[in-house]
């Protein structure tokens, strides 16, 4: 696989309008159909999937859980809260989030656009699906989640990393149609 993932993911698709993905620990990588509505080629598609899995191939679903939920954990003891059930709401509210840290991302991004070049495949078209999503250029203020990279950012990185289209294209019309078609259900 051109990921060369230790754990394998388990990607699926959920319903709900917001466009996006993410990965929880464990290898388990979902994407919400609003992502797949924005889509417009398997190569956008691909990239985010690309991206998901750098977090996973990175732990950082787990990293965070950890260091978000060891800081729950400490707050709880301070005030009272000896059953954990306040660690457990935290952690998971934390994680079902996925706003990880900037450098996580872009991390990621440069896994994605590994991955994407050693399918022979493009990795500008992520970008160009992440700006669609997210609008024009807009100020820190307003990006999606503070600890993501600006999309004008992200856009221009993956656009400047870009190679070639030099292997097979993922999937033909019919099976993109398909998938778009089976996903929505």
């Amino acid at each position: 696989m051109a990921a060369e993932l230790a754990i394998a993911p388990e990607p699926a698709v959920l319903r709900s309008t917001v466009p996006n993905a993410f990965a929880l620990p464990g290898g388990r990588v979902y994407v919400l159909s609003g992502l797949l509505v924005q889509a417009q080629s398997p190569d956008e598609l691909a990239g985010v999937l690309a991206h998901e899995f750098g977090h996973v191939v990175r732990r950082d679903g787990l990293r965070r859980l950890i260091r978000d939920g060891g800081t729950a954990f400490l707050v709880g003891l301070m005030f009272g809260d000896v059953t954990g059930s306040g660690v457990v709401l935290m952690a998971g509210r934390i994680v079902l989030s996925a706003a990880y840290t900037r450098t996580a991302e872009e991390e990621a991004d440069a896994f994605a656009v590994t991955v994407m070049h050693r399918l022979g495949r493009p990795a500008a078209p992520m970008g160009a699906l992440l700006q669609r999503i997210t609008g024009p250029a807009q100020d820190e203020t307003r990006s999606i989640l503070r600890d993501h990279p600006l999309p004008a950012e992200r856009k221009a990185m993956l656009e400047r990393d870009d190679a070639t289209p030099s292997g097979p294209a993922l999937l033909d019309e019919a099976e993109w149609k398909d998938l778009k078609r089976i996903c929505d259900r």
